[in-house]
């Protein structure tokens, strides 16, 4: 066998223990590609079963709850979030927050808490179906989030009321005390002129009164966080408005208004004390008689069922925007146009008093406009036991 026999035998032995060498290798790639591809496979299917699981545990919480990606999609929602956003009106998910939500300003800060993740950041509150919701961006891995969204409307309405509180307290006591201070240096610089004192003691007088209501109001509020109802407590209803109306006779002859007087006095006593059915009357037939026109009439309806009375009030005037109805029991509330028709003291508590005097003792207050004109006041109290 010459030398070169010999090479080319030793060089085909060395290519094929490469080739071996080679397919064993791809072999060995191949058995961990396929394993690879087996934990992938499992991976993916445990990542969405937990995905699902984790859909389900905030399907079960009661706030507003979103799972979104790094592009701002939203993937899952729980039913709250699905109703008050409207979600099933969108072709499936995932969808753009744009698709449910359009506030600019909204979508720049959440933007950039999408950036930041995985920091958790609180964005803007949305305001949503007269809902208002304080929403937080938290991380859920590394590619998701979830949108925790907290109804804060009840805590919204009140910091607005306690803002309108102050705004009301300043203006309702500002202006009277300033009639007063006018009229008082009026009596210190003309305190030789009998007709401007009477004026101005007249003027000081009506002005601390309207003050006096004002405060008393205040404290009736205040009075009721602590009020504990005396379910032995019996009124007549008949007798209590009969009080209430002949408060009002002067007023009722300044403006030529006739009363329209329908109670039966032996209808049932309710359970309230005294005082307390005074004041939701005086509320409510005050309201009536100075804003009801001259030469109107004022209708006072008495009627009972089997559990309780009921006493509906119902004046000619002009009525209250709808939209105000279901807002003129809400303490310091205040519009022009709800106002003009309802708010004689300027304060917005009369029929704050009224509502909650009324819940208190276990009846309801229904205000509702009349077909022909005006606005009808119905106060519903339960019998005494």
């Amino acid at each position: 066998m010459s030398i070169w026999v010999l090479i080319s035998v030793l060089l085909l032995v060395f290519w094929w223990l490469h080739v071996q060498g080679l397919n064993e290798k791809r072999a060995a790639l191949a058995k961990e590609l396929k394993s690879l591809k087996e934990s992938h496979g499992d991976l993916a299917s445990t990542l969405k079963l937990r995905g699902r699981r984790l859909d389900v545990l905030f399907s079960a919480v009661n706030e507003v709850v979103m799972r979104v990606d790094r592009l701002g999609r939203v993937m899952a929602a729980n039913p709250h979030a699905s109703e008050m956003f409207e979600m099933s009106r969108a072709h499936g998910l995932p969808q753009s927050m744009v698709v449910f939500y359009h506030d600019p300003e909204w979508h720049t800060a959440f933007s950039k808490a999408l950036k930041l993740l995985p920091k958790s950041s609180s964005l803007p509150d949305m305001h949503v179906n007269e809902r208002v919701l304080a929403p937080r961006l938290v991380p859920l891995g590394k590619e998701q989030a979830l949108l925790l969204c907290v109804d804060v409307t009840e805590k919204h309405l009140m910091e607005e009321q306690r803002k309108s509180l102050f705004a009301n307290l300043m203006h309702d006591l500002k202006t009277p005390l300033t009639s007063i201070l006018g009229y008082a240096r009026s009596i210190q610089s003309f305190d030789d002129d009998p007709e401007l004192r009477r004026e101005a003691a007249g003027v000081i007088a009506e002005e601390s009164k309207r003050v006096n209501r004002f405060l008393d109001a205040l404290l009736t509020l205040e009075q009721m966080e602590h009020l504990n109802p005396d379910h032995s407590a019996s009124s007549s209803l008949w007798k209590e408005c009969q009080t209430v109306l002949d408060g009002f006779s002067t007023q009722l002859d300044a403006k030529e208004i006739e009363i329209e007087w329908d109670i039966d006095e032996s209808l049932g006593d309710v359970n309230i004390v005294d005082s307390d059915l005074h004041r939701i009357l005086d509320n409510v037939i005050g309201n009536a008689v100075r804003y009801g026109p001259e030469s109107s009439k004022i209708f006072v309806k008495g009627f009972c069922d089997d559990e309780s009375c009921s006493l509906e009030v119902l004046d000619q005037g002009g009525g209250v925007p709808q939209k105000e109805l279901v807002r003129l029991t809400e303490r310091f509330y205040r519009s022009d146009e709800a106002r003009s028709q309802l708010r004689g003291e300027g304060h917005g508590l009369g029929l704050a008093i009224v509502k909650e005097l009324v819940e208190k003792y276990g009846g309801e207050l229904d205000i509702q406009n009349h077909e022909q004109h005006g606005l009808s006041v119905r106060i519903k109290l339960p019998f005494t036991d």
